[in-house]
This record gives structure tokens, sequence and C-alpha cells, in this order.
């Protein structure tokens, strides 16, 4: 009898890290994952960097919280724990988009690695301002759910009983992920995404007639470059403004660089590089 509500004991406990387990990679999947995936649809070089540098640090760091958190029975301990948690993942994440991004192409990439410029000083500052006061809230909610979903496999009786709790705080820890992805890696990404669709409409359209101005604006851009924009091509941001609404990006034709200018995805101008 005695073993058996030791075990009954033990079980949250096991189950709170099993769920702040799921709750770092549902964190991590929404924040790095989302991104990696649609870069990956649009030849973008090395698209699972970020999400292979960050997911173990979130994970790790929302694991730590929750076992930490979970040894007190006081809510406002468990918020502080919970706001500390949120503030140096935030922290490490601004790191790791930007700075640690580029130091790792940089390694990879050495070849294009010194045209690389991922500071933005301003521009990151103030997304990191509103990604960790709404990271706080989300953190705060989802991790003090954590006990309370830790318990509801013991305490409920019917399957949907302990699997919603669950999925409800996993939601906030998702919602987390998405301010991130949102904030840093969003309006980048939709350059990225915008450029590469616009080498495949000037492939598509080149032997086309009676084209728009804009589609004969597009086709001169690229066709200038002298490369196959049919064959294979690996995009990469080389820098951005404040605003990330500009930037660079570099396109690699089977090794023939070229360099393009985004503005808000339309492409401004193009030239080939001699590296």
């Amino acid at each position: 009898m005695e073993n058996k509500s030791k075990k009954i004991y033990q079980m949250p406990a096991r189950l709170n890290t099993l769920i702040n387990f799921i709750a770092g990679l549902t964190y991590g999947v929404f924040a790095w994952g989302i991104d990696a995936f649609l870069l990956l649809r649009s030849n973008y070089t090395l698209p699972w960097l970020k999400l292979l540098i960050a997911l173990v640090p979130a994970i790790l760091i929302i694991i730590s919280a929750g076992r930490l958190a979970a040894k007190y029975n006081h809510i406002v301990m468990k918020t502080l724990v919970w706001v500390a948690a949120a503030s140096v993942l935030c922290a490490l994440n601004a790191l790791i988009a930007f700075q640690g991004t580029e130091a790792a192409y940089k390694l990879l990439l050495p070849e294009i690695g010194g045209r690389l410029n991922y500071v933005a000083t301003e521009g990151i500052k103030s997304r990191l301002f509103i990604i960790i006061i709404m990271t706080n809230i989300l953190f705060i909610l989802g991790g003090l759910l954590t006990d309370l979903a830790s318990e509801a496999p013991v305490t409920s009786s019917g399957t949907f009983g302990w699997i919603f709790p669950i999925l409800f705080c996993l939601a906030f820890f998702a919602a987390a992920g998405f301010i991130t992805d949102a904030n840093f890696n969003a309006e980048l990404r939709e350059n990225v995404i915008s450029i590469d669709n616009q080498i495949d409409e000037a492939a598509q359209n080149m032997q086309k007639k009676n084209l728009t101005e804009w589609e004969q604006r597009i086709i001169q851009r690229f066709t200038k470059l002298d490369v196959d924009l049919q064959g294979k091509r690996n995009l990469l941001i080389e820098s951005f403004d404040e605003s990330f609404s500009q930037a660079r990006i570099l396109i690699n034709f089977n090794d023939v660089w070229a360099e393009c200018l985004s503005l808000n995805g339309r492409v401004g101008s193009c030239e080939r590089l001699e590296l």
C-alpha cells in the first residue's frame, strides 16, 4: 500500500518534467521550426540552422523552470521563476537569431561569411522588448498551468479530462514561440520567400508574350545576371535595415553568386558578384 501511494505521489512530478519537455519542444517548433520549414521551401541556405542552435537551450530552460517552480507552493515564487525563465530565454533568442546565426554561417560558409551583417541594434531592441513582455505573460500562465496539467492524469477519470489541461497549457508556450517568430523571423522571411517566388516567375515568363510592365521589370533584373534561373539556387540574407523591411539577399546559382535588394518583398536591384 505504501509503495502504491509513493508511485502515485511521484507520478505528477514525472509528468511535470515530461510536460515541460513537450512545452519546450512546442515553443521551439513555433519560434524556429515553422521558420525553418518555410525557408526550406524557398531554397534557403541551411534553413534549420537557427532551430538546431536554439531548440536544446529552450527545452533545458523550460524544464529547469518547471522543476524549480514545482518546489514552491507560493504562487508569487512560481511566477518569479517563470518570469526569470522567460526573460533569460528571450535574451538568448535575440543572440541566437542574429549574432549566433551570423557567426555560425561565417564558420560554415567562409567564402561569403565576410559579407554577412546581422546587426540592427535598434530594430532588435524594439522587437525584443515586445517579445519579453508577451513571453513573460504567456510563460506565467502556461507555467502555472503545468501543475494542474501534471495532476490531471491522476485526478481525472476520463481521457478528455486529462488531455485538455495539457493541451491548454501547451497552447501558451506555442503562443510565446509564435510571438518570437512574428517579431524576429517573419518580416525577413517574407523578403526571402518573395525573392525566390519572383525568380520562379521570371523563369516561367521568359518565353511568355504580352508581358505586363511589372513582369518585364522582374525579368530584366534577373536575366542581366546571366545565370540559369531554372536551375538550382540557394538564398541567404546578407544584411537588413532597422525596420527589417529592406534586406539584401545573396543568391547562389550553381556557384555563381548574385546579390539582390528586397524592398518590402519587391526586387529593387540585382547584381552579379565576383567572389
